[in-house]
């Protein structure tokens, strides 16, 4: 396996060898923890470790994550830190050489969340699921989606964050609009939550194997088991369900994480929703005792 390199001149990523699904098996923690205290202009906050933990120890992401925070600092964004432009930078390189809309599509599925139907992706677009084919197979071989089921997902949440902030703050606004727009007139009509576009369903494993959607190929290595819910959790998830242990309310484990409460709440809706559960109580069951303490 070779070393992910990156090389920046002009505070521009001017090269970047390998892609995210090449940079190795991920880092553990105490080495994660080792690459953040030699980085030793760094202060060591809440903000840089949930930025570190979102990353999940890919080399080539601390490597630009770090570099960002020392050059730029780490300041605020629509409810959370906000990604320093190397890691934007390093995500946009993933893309060079592959087909002109792959980065098009990237920012749409960012727009719709971490993880997002094929059809709504497509209905946002405009296009069918053999016009994105290219493009969604890009996205894939570089690492920056992954297959959640039949859904698309963004592999590393810092990745989804970093597309998210590189997107022009009325560019994003205009996107969210036609999102929340795309969605009522689906719940007025009646339909499902993401109606397919046009009579074309959503592409299960077993036709997207015939159409030939492929699959990341390091997806198979770093799937979660299925029996331990906490390896399936965020970075971001796993420090918000450790302050939840410690008895912090929504508006405490804000201020710790420097994310809204309203975020906060969200990330806890989502891991309800997921796990089955309906309250902190059942979700403190989760969060193994070493990581509570």
């Amino acid at each position: 396996m070779h070393d992910c390199v990156v090389v920046y001149e002009d505070e521009q990523v001017s090269q970047v060898v390998g892609t995210l699904a090449e940079a190795g098996r991920p880092l553990p923690a105490a080495a994660v923890g080792r690459l953040v205290a030699d980085a030793s202009e760094i202060a060591v906050e809440p903000t840089v470790d949930v930025l570190v933990a979102a990353a999940a120890g890919n080399r080539l992401l601390l490597t630009a994550l770090l570099e960002g925070i020392r050059a730029e600092g780490v300041t605020d964004g629509p409810g959370r830190a906000r990604t320093p432009k190397r890691v934007q930078e390093v995500v946009r390189a993933m893309l060079r050489g592959t087909p002109t809309g792959s980065w098009q599509l990237l920012r749409v599925a960012a727009v719709l969340g971490r993880r997002c139907q094929l059809a709504e992706l497509a209905a946002m677009t405009g296009r069918n699921t053999a016009q994105m084919l290219p493009d969604l197979d890009a996205l894939l071989d570089a690492g920056l989606l992954d297959w959640a089921g039949d859904d698309l997902a963004f592999r590393y949440e810092l990745v989804w964050w970093a597309v998210l902030d590189a997107l022009p703050p009325a560019v994003r606004q205009a996107l969210r609009a036609d999102r929340e727009r795309l969605r009522l007139r689906r719940a007025v009509a009646g339909a499902p939550r993401v109606a397919e576009p046009s009579a074309e369903p959503v592409a299960p494993a077993d036709l997207r194997r015939r159409i030939g959607l492929r699959s990341a190929s390091a997806a198979r290595e770093r799937r979660p088991d299925a029996g331990g819910a906490w390896e399936s959790f965020s970075g971001v998830e796993r420090a918000i369900a450790r302050l939840v242990a410690e008895g912090m309310t929504n508006r405490q484990i804000a201020t710790r994480v420097r994310l809204s409460p309203h975020t906060v709440n969200y990330h806890l809706r989502g891991l309800f929703r997921r796990l089955g559960i309906s309250s902190r109580a059942e979700l403190v069951r989760h969060v193994p005792l070493s990581s509570a303490a």
